[in-house]
């Protein structure tokens, strides 16, 4: 019995693992790409069209910055919400928001667009650059700039569109397509250099038609048949236009710190700075972690759509699952990178420099950086759990004290006392004193050191009902599906539920339970296992029913094959009838139905009844 159990466990933990786990692989291989294509073009045209050219185009940073700050306040928070709306069922209001937030970051882009042509002089000031002042980076900024403003609905819109793109299982076609866009950047950038000569504008054109090549295979996937995310307003309402920006400020918050923390460290790295050496490594540290970055963003971005998907149906256990894996494997990528940077830095500086006082200097800031990714994988990953269920006030916080507060305070005090080197080292003590935080307001909070996992979680007590209001289990045979179909009406007799009722759940469990195991692989060798919740609360019932087969939507298929005469389906339909209320989605290569029904309800469904031997 208890290797059984165990075995049961091990199923229900898979379907959360495969899931998680392939979605963040492609999402790290997405940021991974786009921040190879961002150092390649950077190759290119310091090679190419000179240090002017690359200058240039490096100083533009903190403006593209502002531009990816206003896509990712946008993204964020249609994330989190259609992330809300889909783990309840609610598909129309999903596509709603997101279309809204498409339309929404279209509008946007045109008045950016509008702003380069109309006023380009106080953008570059903002960058640091005035015609009067540096007339040759002005004239490079500003045509790189008029290149570049082509690509501005692209890359807003590939910001949003890309998260929901995984959410429906494009995981591949998102990684494909990040691909095409660093090949098809790096392509048209030696083109521009080596035929057209068009200089800086030429290199910010090629960074626009990469993006939208990448936004066309996006959008291509969407609207094919059986795609389930789709263009619509009908159902949106004004409240969500708020809802939207609180979700997002979070996101919004921390791009602002970002930007603020590099500005005031910038400048405390020309105060210190002892000779080139230390400046040049700041840069190579600075670099270095946006590689390392692409793993911790990768997770925290599966991290928020799953916590939105579970907090959405209020399954604690469910979320607790997500949670436990999202850290554990976070952590495990955490202790590999860095014990593998930390061993090659001396190979990595070498890379980027032979002369020996800039690698000895660039070799302690890389390891600096690798002993700061013990804590700072951990805190993103949680600051994006807290994300998905919404606490605004706390991640405002947190991302404040993460990007700002911390890491500013820790440079100042380094470098005053250990000059340059202080200054490298502050990056690792800023992540700990964020990382020492937290778990100081939860042992306060706790009234004891955080050991339990909930206390970790910041959910209420009533979140999903108590212990005795929940059962779960899995099933892989039908054996299986026969003893849960008993045991669930078993369990909602004993939570006080009439029997009629108890009666139709277990009905339900033997009917789509059973078709998921007889049909849910279209390999027969291959197990058709399902995991499922059932909640209990007065006189309502909910059956979450969770596999990991082939895509099919029983809601759909009811609804098409209304009023016609098929053989097949027969369970399908009962289920419909027996059932107060039904709902679908497909998130993460997952099948996802919810069924609820009203004990209250004393009408009966009668079962038409065909050949026995069905």
């Amino acid at each position: 019995m208890k290797i059984s159990a165990k075995l049961k466990n091990l199923r229900q933990k898979d379907v959360i693992s495969k899931m998680f786990f392939s979605a963040s692989i492609a999402m790290m291989f997405t940021v991974f790409v786009g921040t190879a294509a961002q150092f390649l073009d950077g190759v290119i045209t310091s090679r190419f069209l000179g240090n002017d050219a690359y200058s240039a185009i490096s100083l533009f940073g903190p403006l593209n910055g502002i531009f990816l700050m206003l896509a990712s306040f946008i993204a964020s928070g249609n994330q989190i919400v259609c992330a809300g709306y889909i783990g309840k069922g609610k598909k129309e209001q999903a596509n709603s928001v997101f279309t809204f937030c498409v339309l929404a970051g279209l509008l946007i882009a045109a008045i950016l667009i509008l702003l380069c042509v109309a006023v380009p002089d106080p953008l570059l000031a903002y960058c640091g650059v005035t015609k009067a002042g540096k007339p040759v980076l002005y004239e490079n900024m500003l045509d790189y700039m008029h290149g570049y403003m082509f690509g501005l609905p692209a890359l807003i819109a590939v910001q949003i569109l890309g998260p929901i793109v995984v959410l429906d299982n494009g995981k591949k076609i998102f990684s494909i397509s990040a691909l095409v866009l660093c090949l098809t950047d790096v392509v048209l950038d030696l083109v521009n250099a080596l035929l057209l000569h068009w200089g800086t504008f030429g290199m910010g054109l090629a960074t626009s038609v990469s993006l939208t090549v990448q936004l066309v295979m996006l959008v291509t996937f969407l609207l094919r048949k059986g795609g389930r995310a789709r263009f619509s307003l009908k159902a949106f309402r004004r409240k969500e236009i708020s809802e939207l920006a609180k979700t997002g400020s979070p996101t919004l918050v921390q791009s602002l710190a970002i930007s603020l923390r590099d500005v005031a460290i910038n400048r405390l790295n020309l105060l210190f700075a002892v000779s080139t050496a230390a400046l040049v490594a700041r840069g190579v540290q600075y670099d270095f972690s946006m590689v390392l970055f692409c793993m911790s963003d990768g997770i925290a971005y599966t991290m928020v759509s799953m916590t939105g998907i579970y907090h959405g149906v209020n399954d604690k256990v469910g979320l607790k699952r997500v949670f436990q894996y999202g850290m554990s494997l976070s952590l495990r990528f955490a202790v590999v990178s860095a014990a593998l940077v930390f061993l090659l830095a001396p190979q990595i500086a070498g890379f980027y420099t032979a002369d020996p006082e800039t690698a000895e200097f660039s070799t302690f800031a890389i390891r600096c950086m690798a002993v700061s990714q013990l804590a700072d994988f951990p805190v993103c990953i949680y600051i994006n759990y807290l994300k998905g269920l919404r606490k605004n006030r706390t991640v405002i916080l947190l991302n404040i004290l993460d990007r700002f507060v911390f890491p500013l305070a820790s440079a100042a005090a380094l470098s005053f006392a250990f000059g340059s080197k202080g200054l490298l080292a502050s990056l690792a003590l800023g992540k700990y004193l964020v990382l020492g935080s937290v778990l100081l307001v939860l042992w306060v909070k706790s009234k004891k050191f955080p050991r339990r996992v909930e206390q970790f979680m910041l959910l209420p007590e009533d979140f999903g009902g108590g212990k005795s209001d929940n059962l779960y289990g899995s099933v892989s045979t039908i054996d299986d599906v026969i003893r849960e179909s008993q045991r669930m009406e078993g369990f909602c007799i004993i939570q006080g539920t009439d029997a009629k009722s108890a009666t139709r759940m277990s009905l339900l469990m033997e009917e789509m339970g059973g078709n998921i195991v007889q049909h849910g692989s279209p390999d027969a060798r291959k197990a058709s296992g399902a995991e499922y919740r059932l909640f209990v609360s007065g006189s309502r019932i909910c059956l979450t029913l969770r596999d990991y087969n082939q895509a099919f939507d029983p809601v759909a298929w009811d609804k098409a094959n209304a009023g016609r005469e098929v053989d097949e389906g027969m369970g399908i339909r009962m289920v419909m009838g027996l059932a107060k209320d039904t709902r679908y989605f497909n998130a993460f290569g997952s099948n996802n139905l919810i069924l609820w029904l009203d004990a209250e309800r004393e009408e009966a469904y009668v079962v038409p009844v065909k050949d026995a031997s069905e």
